[in-house]
């Protein structure tokens, strides 16, 4: 995740006198330092250090993505409200509403990390950690863009804008993708568009606000994940005259 001026190499030599080196020398595959982040006792100190590390290229490319896919989705705000309320409700839409909702998102962050702390998976623990850090960051940031703007919603309440629940699935999308590639991103960014439809099905949402809320989740995430993955550790061993070294790179 650093850059190549982060790489720390370190070097231990190990001299094996009167034993020949090893003939043939492979790199094992690396190793991942799981930190754990301590994201229940610590939560408002890692909240203040994510929100410093917002400010980026990545977070910018991605808020010209949402602005624009927002801006491209208002001229069918009105049309989808319109042939929503017409068509009355969806049985469906419940799961989005309960999927989507902040409580079920951050509560499925807390169980992971619990469980991993738990079963000693320093791993689970740390995504956990991951997912609890980006549902704090996404809160604050939705709620913020909420209050700020106050846009009533198809239904005449208030606060439509952003998403909260498209924000929250997001969130966690971003940060499953971010761990465990599209094998786990996928599926996780396919229920978080489905919880945004059903928002938007359920009369609860323009379709804007969910575009916007999908963007500001998905920067949520991708904020936390890039500056807390777990570190790689690659031991590679090299021959020396009378023994051999030991070189750990850690990026």
């Amino acid at each position: 995740m650093f850059g190549t001026g982060w790489t720390l190499a370190v070097a231990l030599t190990l001299q094996a006198a009167g034993t020949a080196p090893p003939q043939e020398s492979k790199a094992p595959a690396p190793l991942i330092a799981w930190t754990d982040d301590r994201p229940l006792t610590h939560l408002f100190p890692n909240l203040f250090k994510d929100i410093r590390a917002l400010p980026s290229s990545d977070t910018g490319v991605w808020l010209a993505v949402t602005a624009a896919t927002a801006l491209a989705a208002r001229g069918s705000d009105e049309r989808l409200a319109d042939w929503s309320a017409r068509s009355g409700g969806a049985a469906y839409t419940s799961a989005g509403r309960a999927f989507g909702s902040g409580w079920i998102q951050s509560g499925g962050a807390v169980a992971a990390y619990v469980a991993g702390r738990i079963a000693g998976k320093p791993q689970v623990a740390h995504v956990g950690s991951d997912l609890i850090r980006a549902q704090a960051l996404n809160g604050l940031l939705t709620t913020a863009i909420k209050v700020s703007v106050g846009r009533t919603r198809p239904t005449g309440s208030h606060y439509a804008f952003p998403s909260g629940h498209a924000s929250a699935t997001f969130a966690s999308a971003a940060v499953l993708h971010a761990h465990y590639g599209w094998k786990a991103g996928a599926p996780a960014l396919a229920a978080a568009t489905f919880v945004g439809w059903t928002r938007v099905r359920d009369g609860q949402h323009w379709l804007t606000d969910v575009a916007f809320g999908a963007g500001i989740g998905i920067i949520s995430g991708r904020t936390v994940a890039r500056t807390h993955t777990g570190k790689r550790v690659t031991m590679v061993p090299t021959k020396t005259k009378g023994g051999f070294s030991l070189t750990f790179f850690i990026n």
